[in-house]
């Protein structure tokens, strides 16, 4: 349950809620986002194509619309649907207060796992108390408000700003339960009305409301995460991280705290089982960011398994070294790095993580900007852009859209820790896997470092650096700029404005969109979900065994 800082309530008693905002508010919103789009925005020539769409001839209409809303929610939910569109989720608008400190949620969580070939919605968790002794942890969901689950998240996926459809379909799961009321619309039911069938076979309903946990004012989302304004320059400028996921993530640890438990995986025909060991000792400045432990085999062979769950780090240097010193710790035979619903942070911390696994030299990410005029100008003023700025100074010479490319990691990043972890490594993935956690696994996939373990055919396809308004406005205001207000009633925005290009054998290709590739796709079992991915981790390490896809 919310920890007794938080407050909860039904959500029914937000419905006469509305935000404090003037009808040219309204319209100064809409304008301020085209002009950003515009300006700024790193994927528009891509997203205008790939998705036959025209976000700023949206936001023009709804400027002039913007008098004739009821309401301000309405006008925002409205706004919300055209960000939405561009299947980006670093491109976002932030609600204002209070609800950007609120997340609604069920009291289960769903997760899919596969049986005979049919993909199965079971509850894996239960806050609280329940209405129906009936609906315990391992029974399958059929039918929400009488609409059969799958269809449910299927039409859910289109309301979602997942690039791919695995990642739409992995949002609309997951927003089933939780949602951040800062990114997300309210559900716009009071209670959901679950069919499902019970342990013992019965089918049943039960009805559950929809509840609200608020962290206190002046305060966060539970489980506040890291922001680029709270980081120096240049490294808040170096942020890749879908910050609506990453408050899910934090809801859940915080809604959901109790733990599963593992087992020991002994099935028929299978000659080996494995068990997760005790956490390893030496990652006391990553304990916010993965678990580390071993996996060992019944014939007593050891794996290493790290879990890592972020990448927002304000110190990619110690990140680094800690990161090094677990990973001697780790057994020679092979690694396990689970990057499952991994929303990114700081991009340099992901790519030192790849100099720490491998002796090879590695071919970076290259990182690119539209080609517009405040671009050029910030690049010709501010020292850390300014890699990019002839390539900007020559855009009427060379008629390009986009600037040259460049890495965004420093080598001192990584500098006498390469090759910390000598052995095979396999990395895990799915849908939710995003933005630095994109760039992580992409050059993982494009240097052959190793095979991919998908839950789904791909990362979640979030190929970019994203910056804050208030970021934008104050590089605006260094390059000597126009002033670029912030929007009105305490809402932000976030825009994709460095597009990451992959490398190897996919090098020119954009990462948006596409995300990086599994090697080997692994379907959940019903043990996975209820215990702690035991059959999953088997597949993880018959997948060591394989050399590395060329």
């Amino acid at each position: 349950m919310p920890k007794p800082d938080f407050q909860e309530f039904d959500l029914w008693s937000l419905r006469d809620f509305d935000v404090s905002m003037t009808s040219d508010d309204r319209r100064e919103t809409a304008i301020r986002l085209r002009e950003l789009l515009g300006d700024y925005y790193v994927h528009l020539p891509q997203k205008v194509g790939a998705m036959a769409i025209n976000p700023s001839r949206e936001l023009e209409l709804l400027a002039d619309d913007a008098p004739l809303y009821y309401n301000n929610l309405a006008f925002l939910n409205r706004l919300n649907a055209v960000i939405t569109k561009l299947r980006d989720r670093h491109t976002a608008l932030r609600m204002p207060e209070p609800l950007n400190r609120m997340i609604a949620f069920l009291p289960v969580v769903l997760e899919s796992c596969y049986e005979a070939g049919r993909r199965l919605l079971i509850v894996s968790r239960i806050a609280g108390e329940i209405p129906d002794d009936q609906l315990q942890v391992g029974v399958e969901v059929t039918h929400w408000n009488g609409t059969p689950v799958a269809q449910l998240i299927n039409d859910l996926s289109w309301s979602t700003p997942g690039s791919n459809p695995y990642a739409r379909i992995a949002l609309a799961q997951r927003s089933l339960t939780l949602r951040a009321l800062g990114y997300m619309q309210m559900p716009p039911e009071d209670w959901v009305t679950l069919s499902y069938i019970s342990l013992k076979g019965e089918r049943r309903h039960v009805s559950l409301n929809w509840r609200v946990a608020i962290a206190p004012e002046g305060g966060s989302t539970p489980g506040a995460v890291m922001s680029g304004t709270a980081m120096a320059a240049p490294l808040a400028a170096m942020l890749g991280l879908d910050e609506g996921t990453a408050i899910v993530n934090s809801g859940l640890k915080t809604l959901f705290s109790k733990p599963r438990r593992a087992s020991v995986i002994r099935k028929s025909g299978q000659r080996h089982g494995a068990l997760l060991s005790e956490p390893l000792s030496g990652s006391a400045g990553l304990e916010n960011l993965l678990s580390a432990s071993t996996l060992t085999l019944d014939d007593g062979r050891n794996y290493g398994y790290l879990r890592l769950f972020s990448f927002s780090v304000q110190d990619v240097r110690r990140f680094a070294e800690d990161m090094a010193a677990l990973l001697r710790q780790m057994p020679p035979a092979g690694l396990i790095i689970d990057v499952r619903g991994n929303p990114g942070g700081t991009i340099p911390a992901g790519e030192a993580l790849l100099h720490l696994i491998t002796d090879r030299a590695i071919e970076p990410t290259r990182n690119v900007f539209r080609a517009s005029r405040p671009l050029r100008a910030m690049a010709g003023t501010i020292p850390f852009f300014q890699r990019w700025q002839r390539s900007l100074d020559l855009v009427y010479e060379t008629g390009q859209d986009f600037s040259q490319g460049f890495e965004l990691s420093d080598p001192a990043d990584y500098a006498g820790l390469e090759h910390s972890y000598r052995g095979p490594v396999v990395v895990i993935i799915d849908a939710l896997s995003y933005s630095t956690t994109d760039y992580f696994v992409a050059g993982f996939e494009d240097n052959r470092l190793g095979n991919i373990l998908g839950l789904d055919p791909t990362t979640g396809a979030g190929g970019a650096n994203v910056w804050s308004l208030s970021q934008i406005s104050g590089f605006a205001a260094e390059a000597g700029l126009p002033e670029i207000p912030l929007l009105p009633v305490g809402m932000d925005c976030r825009v994709a404005v460095r597009r990451a290009l992959r490398a190897g054998p996919n090098r020119g290709l954009p990462l948006e969109g596409l995300g990086a590739m599994a090697d080997q796709r692994y379907f959940p079992t019903r043990r996975d979900i209820l215990g702690m991915n035991e059959d999953m981790l088997m597949a993880a390490v018959n997948l060591l065994q394989r050399p590395a896809s060329v």
